[in-house]
């Protein structure tokens, strides 16, 4: 150790704990070597991390006055593990979009069924829904009040519109207030105006659907004239400039 360098040192092991603590630190050893041969298969993290709860659950239970929660997130974790070829995977896909929840890891095992999945949309790039709905689609949400004043976020703030509206693969709905207030208890009222990135070529070409309260009536619709069928994807990259 080199002058004016100081190494901190561990903390003593109590006698009790001791036999836990190195079998734990065996076992870490253990998963950190890397296999004996290249063809050999990589370990299940499922079954990793059955290991490591060996020493954990027992920490957990004293902890927390409610454990059982806790321990059936890690039930769920471990199992969503086991569907994973590699430790390597498994992280990487926690790495690229992290969960904020449980919930989130199980909705990529299983199917899409009767799920209702909440997605910004830089995380849904790259995925496909059945039905989309974009929401708070007016000019100071998306785009960003911040983003207006520079022509670059702007630009951005158009692409990020344009991968929201083609995550649709049969149903799209862009959705937003006619007037709303900031904040529950607010007294500061705006009138909303569509996104101007939903421009008046993008609105011919879509079905207007306003709400009413009970008893007002729904405003007319007028006749919309027959039109060839539409290429929609085709017109939003026409607009929005993307590829």
């Amino acid at each position: 150790m080199g002058p004016g360098r100081v190494r901190a040192l561990p903390r003593p092991t109590p006698p009790r704990a001791r036999p836990a603590h190195a079998a734990l630190a065996a076992l870490l050893a253990e998963l950190r070597r890397p296999p004996a041969t290249g063809d050999a298969p990589a370990p299940d993290p499922g079954h990793e991390i059955a290991r490591i709860r060996r020493f954990y659950d027992d920490i957990l239970r004293e902890r927390y006055d409610r454990a059982e929660p806790r321990l059936a997130d890690l039930d769920q974790l471990q199992a969503i593990a086991s569907g994973y070829p590699g430790r390597a995977s498994f992280l990487s896909a926690l790495a690229l979009e992290p969960p904020s929840a449980t919930q989130d890891l199980a909705g990529r095992a299983g199917g899409e069924d009767d799920l209702l999945i909440l997605s910004t949309a830089h995380s849904a790039k790259g995925k496909e829904w059945d039905a989309v709905f974009v929401i708070w689609a007016v000019d100071g949400w998306f785009p960003m009040a911040r983003a207006l004043g520079d022509d670059e976020e702007a630009e951005e703030e158009r692409r990020l519109m344009y991968v929201a509206l083609t995550r649709a693969r049969n149903h799209l709905s862009v959705v937003y207030p006619l007037n709303a207030y900031s904040s529950r208890r607010g007294a500061d009222y705006t009138i909303d105006q569509l996104s101007r990135f939903i421009d008046r070529g993008v609105r011919a070409r879509m079905q207007r659907v306003v709400l009413t309260a009970e008893g007002e009536g729904a405003p007319p619709e007028a006749a919309a004239p027959e039109r060839p069928a539409l290429d929609l994807r085709a017109m939003l990259r026409g607009r929005f400039g993307a590829g």
